[in-house]
This record gives structure tokens, sequence and C-alpha cells, in this order.
């Protein structure tokens, strides 16, 4: 445990809990972003780009949703299962967006086409 002074500032059992957080959050995140690929239809360059905009904002407004439901499903089930210090959550959740977004490849493809001036 680290210490400055007599101030413990690192706390392990918490940091133990962001790491179970977190492969919770990879597991799900990859897992429903690549359904949500699948799902949501494929970039095709002959949409207009107001098409395409649309997509995205399904999209995007799925992932937000979905990343809401498994992230509250995670917390509430491992704090009533385990004594959890405070809220690991609110740092694992940063792991959500990136494993989530590297499986929409179709979803980055609409991005760059409608942005790309």
């Amino acid at each position: 445990m680290l210490k400055i002074g007599k101030k413990q500032i690192i706390y392990p059992q918490y940091a133990m809990w962001i790491v179970v957080y977190a492969i919770l959050f990879l597991s799900f995140g990859v897992s429903v972003g690549e359904l949500i690929n699948k799902l949501m239809p494929i970039y095709d360059v002959n949409k207009s780009k107001m098409v395409l905009y649309l997509e995205v904002i399904i999209q995007i407004s799925l992932i937000a949703v979905s990343t809401y439901i498994f992230r509250e499903y995670i917390n509430v089930i491992l704090k009533n299962s385990f004594n959890i210090y405070k809220n690991p959550d609110k740092f694992a959740v940063l792991i959500v967006a990136p494993t989530m977004f590297s499986q929409q490849k179709e979803l980055m493809k609409k991005i760059n086409h409608i942005w790309d001036f």
C-alpha cells in the first residue's frame, strides 16, 4: 500500500475490484459491440450521407444504452455478491468505449465517409 506521510493513497483491494470490473466490461463490451456491428446495416458507399448519418446515430444510441444496461447489471450483481468498497466501476468504465468501438468496423467506415470532405 502506498502512503504519503500518514495518508494512504493506493488501496490494493479497491484496485483489484477495478481490474475485475474492467475484465467484465471488456468481455461484455466486445461481445455487445460485435453483436451491434452484425445487427446494423453494412457500410454502402451508394447510400446518402443523411442515411448513413441516421445509421450512425442509431448505432451510437445502441452502444450507449447497452453500455448503461450491462454496467448497471454488473454493478448490482457484484455489489450484491461481494463487499465492494466505493465504486470501482467509475474507473473501469473507461475500458468500455474503446472495446465496443473496436468491434464497430462498419460504424467507422460510415463515420469516415460522412465527415470526409
